[in-house]
């Protein structure tokens, strides 16, 4: 009878046990999925503005991702002004509660917004371009990371235009689309 009480103590230990394994091996995977994005981020932060969250370039681009008031506008923090067309910078104002200022001196504000931005772009990345991904295209592996960064420099239309054969558009700088996919393909994002 003894026997059987220990055995039964044990049992409910290793269950115990086992328990806590679960969760740690959850907490640690949930852990690597955060940090994947972290050095993602970091990065785009590094190669768009040496991770200077107080960046602008010539171009009127903002903070350590360089962004544009067109895609702020996409993603909810500008509009466009009464009477103008394109997409140029001067083209847009930020709406009540935000502005340049505010943006520049915020990093944790320019890191959501990246998120925010990232998470947009994967949704639309996988309803447009499912086929592409695991593929090559003129020796150029197509990750889900690889796109994302692809269109952070160029956009979806600019990733279109590369994946459909069309041209490899480049911004300002001469950088290419295909050279951010080819830079930013090592990447898990698949669950941010």
């Amino acid at each position: 009878m003894r026997k059987i009480l220990l055995l039964k103590k044990l049992i409910r230990t290793l269950q115990a046990l086992i328990l806590a394994l679960q969760e740690l091996l959850k907490k640690k995977k949930e852990e690597k999925k955060i940090n994947e994005f972290e050095k993602f981020a970091l990065a785009i932060r590094r190669r768009e503005s040496s991770n200077n969250y107080r960046a602008v370039n010539v171009y009127g681009y903002l903070g350590a991702y360089q962004f544009g008031m067109a895609r702020l506008c996409d993603l909810g923090y500008t509009e466009r002004k009464a009477g103008t067309t394109g997409y140029s910078n001067s083209a847009f104002q930020w709406k009540a509660g935000y502005s340049k200022e505010y943006f520049l001196n915020h990093p944790d504000f320019q890191d959501r917004v990246f998120k925010q931005h990232c998470q947009d772009l994967i949704a639309r990345i996988k309803k447009l371009f499912p086929d592409y991904l695991g593929k090559r295209i003129d020796g150029v592996e197509i990750t889900l990371s690889g796109l994302v960064a692809g269109a952070h420099l160029g956009g979806i239309g600019g990733v279109k235009n590369f994946l459909k054969g069309y041209y490899d558009s480049h911004d300002q700088f001469g950088t290419r689309i295909s050279d951010y996919i080819k830079e930013f393909s090592g990447y898990n994002l698949e669950n941010l």
